[in-house]
């Protein structure tokens, strides 16, 4: 995430959050749909060509094996993110590449399902639709659930992300962390104004520090000579109110997307599990033949 500056109409300089366009995305968004186009174009063109009519050729070179291929390529950015973090390229250029080949994986499992289960329902009273065709029915719907997480998950990003910026750039301070450093050092400005005050100056100090984000309503009576440090106390609390209500926003925003990543971590692998029993079983009995049924 990059810092630039603007100029407001007053005047005064306010900073400006944004993340990097990458030029990877379009490189890969391009791949991706290139690579879809083909079994698409072959499966509208060629399917039932003489040379496509074999064990390895059934459904456009086994599409949902190309399918399940990059599944394992969109599960890779797990990996980089979280254990090999030496592998090339920048996060963000792996983040296109989940998004894109993830796309591109749903897309073509449900060419190798010619869209059953979606745009029409394959299932007769003679078989178990859940277990038939090696958990293919679970499978296609465990993809789309992928997809659909990762897709809610993105929303959920660009949307704290953008909350997150805007906060950071107005607060005058930033994000979260540079809140809690400044919320500490008024802390202590405070507690200096208050040393060897009355029991009223601490106890309102005490209330706007300690209270839901608001200032105490009702101002205390103080001799006059408390009055001027009061004054400044004062503006420093209200500082420090505006600060935690803006570090309390901020942290709201990742929370949702932590409780987001949890569910996907937990929920994914599951998914993934139950797509490769489909494909592993495809692949060893209707392929190469090493299992007979």
């Amino acid at each position: 995430m990059s810092v630039t500056t603007k100029s407001s109409s007053s005047g005064t300089t306010r900073r400006v959050w944004h993340t990097p366009t990458s030029k990877v995305a379009l490189f890969w968004g391009l791949f991706a749909v290139f690579y879809c186009a083909i079994f698409y174009i072959l499966y509208a063109t060629l399917f039932r060509a003489p040379i496509f009519m074999g064990p390895w050729f059934d459904r456009i070179f086994r599409v949902g094996l190309m399918s399940y291929v990059m599944i394992l390529v969109v599960a890779a950015y797990s990996l980089r993110t979280r254990f090999m973090h030496n592998l090339p390229w920048k996060a963000q250029n792996w983040l296109w590449l989940h998004i894109w080949f993830g796309i591109a994986s749903i897309l073509l499992a449900l060419l190798h399902a010619s869209f059953g289960f979606v745009l029409h329902w394959d299932c007769s009273s003679q078989q178990n639709c859940f277990t038939a065709h090696y958990w293919g029915m679970p499978s296609l719907y465990a993809l789309c659930f992928i997809a659909l997480s990762g897709v809610v998950g993105r929303l959920l990003d660009m949307w704290q992300t953008r909350i997150i910026a805007q906060d950071a750039s107005t607060n005058g301070v930033g994000i979260s962390k540079g809140i809690t450093g400044r919320l500490l050092e008024l802390e202590y400005i405070v507690e200096r104004f208050s040393a060897g005050k009355s029991e009223a100056f601490k106890q309102y100090c005490a209330q706007a520090i300690e209270g839901e984000g608001k200032m105490p309503p009702a101002l205390p009576q103080l001799p006059t000579h408390e009055l001027a440090d009061f004054q400044n106390a004062y503006q420093s609390l209200e500082e420090y109110v505006r600060l935690r209500a803006s570090l309390k926003k901020q942290e709201f925003a990742h929370t949702i997307l932590r409780g987001w990543r949890y569910v996907h971590m937990v929920l994914v692998p599951l998914a993934l599990i139950i797509i490769t029993y489909h494909a592993v079983a495809e692949l060893l009995i209707n392929v190469l033949h090493l299992i007979k049924v």
